[in-house]
């Protein structure tokens, strides 16, 4: 769907309403939608684009690998038998070092985090093996994979299981997303996380946490359907990845720098016409500035304590007491 909104964008469709075949255009338009696409996800923090990360401590060891494609920490928890015990976040290698001077007994409970560039760290240092998570704000592959549409499926009603009677499934499949694309049939239109693979004829649906979705409609007979790469962004704000392809385009292989400016502002703004880059301006309703005005209090920074005030002798008697 995006590629087909940048080529009417840019005036390349065919009679019969498809894109036109040119593999310069193509090339084009996908380099420039994977930059387009990196920088929304740098600027767009908000619950689309929030995982959790599995973490499981061992005795001794503070540091430990951050999760793939990870923008920035938004907070976390360490579970000490049924009880999950926040992290809070430390903001600076002062403060981090101020921890690591006081004198704390061995046992402590794990309460504060400390990122680093590809790492975090835990403290006080865990004594045991705990298991916990890490939310965080996740940088997407880039959506340069085409859309698999081969063959025929059969969703049933209340199983998470889809099955393929011609084609194959494959394991590269899990992460895209899944939608039945014929009319006639229950749930068309609908669109399902792909989160397994059993074997190349079953796909399973489920929700980012891999969490199992079944299919809440009517069992389909064979019907066609659609795999594909969807970004992971509120909905609204898909369209504004075209308008910057268009804008990359224009300013790029066809050095029209007047369309490039059009282009380029609707995916800032929204508007056409409108050249800020302002993004405190909570009048700009429409582009990447307007979805993060939109979305600015709908993250999970509320529970998030971002600048804690550090208290020795309280840290102390909090982790000794539950030690």
């Amino acid at each position: 769907m995006l590629r087909k909104e940048h080529y009417q964008n840019i005036n390349l469709m065919s009679s019969v309403g498809e894109p036109n075949t040119d593999v310069n255009v193509d090339q084009n338009f996908k380099f420039h939608l994977g930059q387009r696409y990196q920088l929304i996800l740098a600027k767009m923090n908000n619950y689309k684009t929030t995982k959790t990360y599995s973490v499981t401590t061992a005795s001794n060891i503070q540091t430990y690998p951050m999760p793939p494609g990870l923008v920035t920490v938004e907070g976390g928890y360490i579970t000490v038998g049924s009880v999950n015990f926040p992290l809070t976040p430390i903001l600076s290698r002062y403060d981090w070092e101020q921890l690591h001077a006081i004198m704390i007994q061995a046992s402590a409970l794990p309460q504060f985090y400390f990122v680093n560039q590809d790492t975090f760290e835990i403290w006080p240092t865990p004594q045991d093996a705990y298991t916990g998570k890490i939310y965080y704000h996740f940088r997407d592959r880039n959506l340069g994979v085409e859309d698999y549409t081969s063959g025929t499926v059969t969703c049933t009603k209340d199983s998470p299981i889809i099955s393929i009677a011609t084609g194959a499934f494959t394991s590269a499949m899990v992460g895209r997303w899944f939608s039945v694309t014929d009319t006639t049939a229950p749930g068309q239109g609908y669109w399902f996380r792909i989160t397994g693979y059993t074997d190349t004829t079953h796909i399973t649906l489920g929700g980012i946490d891999g969490t199992a979705v079944p299919w809440p409609f009517d069992t389909t007979t064979p019907s066609s359907y659609v795999i594909g790469e969807t970004p992971e962004l509120p909905e609204e704000m898909h369209v504004i990845l075209s308008w910057g392809t268009a804008a990359d385009y224009f300013g790029s292989m066809r050095k029209d720098p007047e369309a490039f400016r059009q282009y380029d502002n609707l995916f800032w703004t929204g508007d056409i016409a409108n050249d800020s880059r302002d993004w405190t301006n909570t009048k700009i309703a429409g582009g990447l500035i307007g979805g993060i005005n939109s979305y600015k209090d709908r993250d999970s920074r509320t529970i998030i304590r971002r600048k804690p005030k550090l208290n020795p002798l309280q840290y102390k008697v909090f982790a000794t007491t539950l030690s």
